[in-house]
């Protein structure tokens, strides 16, 4: 649904939602968690895939191999949003049991898969 061109905003806005939620049910904020926070789910907000190419894997030939963008695009940058996706998913479980520690180690994946 969402395009991985604006992974980083969406990251940045996913750590913010995070914190209030894992902060607010800790009650370390001194209040309940807000109604606009309470119903959001990270995997609600976005699904990432893999994004075709404007252009046949052939096209940059002879400068780069067909074969070579066909497997970078189709396993190493798919290997990337597959990674993503399941630390959001990881993100998300770690969130509704306030498992601080889980989502502060998620974060460097978030980051290195997501941007």
């Amino acid at each position: 649904m969402s395009g991985f061109t604006r992974r980083c905003l969406d990251s940045r806005a996913s750590s913010a939602i995070m914190a209030m939620r894992i902060l607010s049910r800790k009650g370390a904020l001194g209040f309940q968690t807000p109604a606009v926070l309470a119903g959001i789910s990270l995997r609600g907000l976005k699904t990432f895939t893999l994004p075709d190419l404007p252009y046949d894997y052939g096209a940059l030939e002879p400068a780069i191999s067909g074969e070579i963008m066909r497997l970078h695009h189709q396993k190493h940058h798919q290997t990337y949003i597959t990674n993503y996706n399941a630390a959001l998913e990881k993100l998300e479980e770690a969130m509704q049991k306030g498992d601080s520690s889980t989502v502060v180690h998620l974060q460097s994946a978030i980051k290195f898969n997501g941007g």
